[in-house]
């Protein structure tokens, strides 16, 4: 994941409250419900080719609640895309495939191959909506799983009422 954009090293606290410091943060996401999310490289060993191992980078997204600046570091040079409130399409869009044949309904992103024709279009709050619901799964194949599951389990979740804020940026 690593390549020219710029970053910067910050912490990332795991579930267990165990942190990784120097963890890199590339950018910022902010979502249609207003939720920031955070696209981040952690180190991690993987096998080499003919055996051993070699440094290697794992990329995700995760939310602020998953991230602790490091005292000193300007993460000011860190790209931002905050919404924009115009009614132009944005890159987080999802689709909900319907249950069949005794396999759970299924949120996609847009885009995905996973998706059948009988798909919908969703919102993203409308995707967390139904993501809450018993017997509804979000894609491992496209950034469904990836990017609306944290929210989730997280409890960043705002209700559509706006009764609950969501994630500050960092």
């Amino acid at each position: 994941m690593s390549d020219a954009s710029p970053s910067a090293p910050i912490t990332l606290v795991l579930p267990d409250g165990q942190a990784i410091e120097r963890v890199r943060l590339y950018e910022r996401q902010q979502l249609d419900s207003g939720l920031w999310m955070y696209r981040i490289g952690v180190p991690l060993w993987q096998t080499a080719a003919g055996g051993g191992v070699e440094p290697a980078e794992y990329g995700t997204w995760v939310t602020s609640e998953q991230l602790r600046p490091l005292p000193g570091v300007d993460l000011g040079g860190i790209p931002a895309h905050p919404r924009t409130r115009t009614s132009a399409p944005t890159r987080w869009a999802w689709l909900l495939d319907g249950r069949t044949h005794g396999q759970p309904a299924t949120v996609h992103a847009e885009g995905c191959s996973g998706a059948t024709d009988r798909a919908h279009p969703l919102g993203t709050t409308q995707a967390l909506d139904v993501l809450a619901r018993p017997g509804t799964v979000a894609c491992t194949v496209c950034d469904a799983a990836e990017a609306l599951l944290p929210i989730l389990t997280h409890g960043n979740y705002s209700d559509p009422d706006g009764a609950q804020t969501v994630g500050d940026p960092l």
